[in-house]
């Protein structure tokens, strides 16, 4: 199954690229729990390496963020992990989500309709009509070497009328955007080209990627809650700063710099 799948998401490529990503780092599942906690797993283990992915048909513990639950219908999305090998400068690790917005974001916008634009919602959402589109979730191993797990859910094939009714408020797909279904082998194979060419330069040069994700905002002048485990601040959104920080404008006129939190509420 792997190697029949591999072969659709490298279909096109040069030999170069291949060289890159050989079929020993692709691992497709029909079923998993988790292919991130697979991939931290394998890593923890020794059996991994830049660029070791696992990609599922459906997972059955599938989280977000927050340990949110993520589920899909089999044969519908394209759910995956991928391992990066980290660099030796840990301040720019936290750039990693926005990058793999990035990566994922122009992936997705190369096949939607037009000038169609998906939006950026800090740090991990990718929204389309005000609908939830894909999550991301980075998790780090140290041991034996420090590598980032970069799990990425995305609707793709998925149908709203598929969905309780409480998600279809919430959630949409590429499907519902074109209204037809899309190769996830392909959408798959420009993703991981993206991560080939960008990961870990764009870290280090990081205004594109920052422009990219600031001109798509969800969340820039909104009112917005951030909540954390010590606090709860209010304010509106003024844009992300050099390094991908959330910009939070206090009541007071204060500027705040969020580097992570627990949750963020549009008011």
């Amino acid at each position: 199954m792997s190697s029949g799948v591999y072969d659709g998401v490298t279909r096109g490529w040069s030999p170069d690229l291949v060289r890159l990503f050989p079929e020993d780092r692709f691992c497709f599942l029909d079923q998993t729990g988790s292919t991130n906690d697979d991939l931290l797993k394998l890593l923890r283990e020794g059996g991994g390496t830049h660029l070791s992915t696992i990609q599922a048909d459906h997972q059955t513990c599938g989280r977000g963020r927050r340990g949110d639950k993520w589920e899909a219908p089999a044969g519908t999305n394209l759910l995956f992990s991928i391992a990066l090998r980290l660099p030796a400068d840990k301040l720019i690790w936290t750039r990693l989500p926005h990058l793999t917005a990035y990566i994922v974001g122009r992936a997705v916008e190369s096949i939607l309709p037009g000038e169609a634009r998906l939006r950026a919602k800090w740090p991990n959402d990718l929204i389309v009509d005000g609908k939830k589109l894909g999550g991301i979730l980075v998790e780090t191993v140290m041991s034996p070497e420090p590598f980032a797990v970069v799990g990425v859910g995305l609707n793709v094939n998925m149908k709203s009328a598929d969905l309780p009714p409480e998600l279809q408020e919430i959630a949409t797909s590429i499907y519902e955007s074109l209204g037809c279904e899309s190769s996830r082998p392909f959408l798959m194979g420009l993703i991981i080209q993206g991560f080939i060419g960008d990961f870990p330069s764009k870290l280090l040069e990081f205004e594109k990627v920052r422009l990219w994700l600031e001109e798509r905002s969800f969340l820039k002048g909104k009112k917005i809650r951030v909540i954390s485990t010590s606090e709860t601040l209010a304010g509106i959104c003024r844009g992300l700063g050099s390094g991908g920080e959330l910009l939070l404008e206090l009541e007071s006129g204060e500027m705040k710099t969020i580097i992570s939190s627990e949750k963020i509420e549009v008011c």
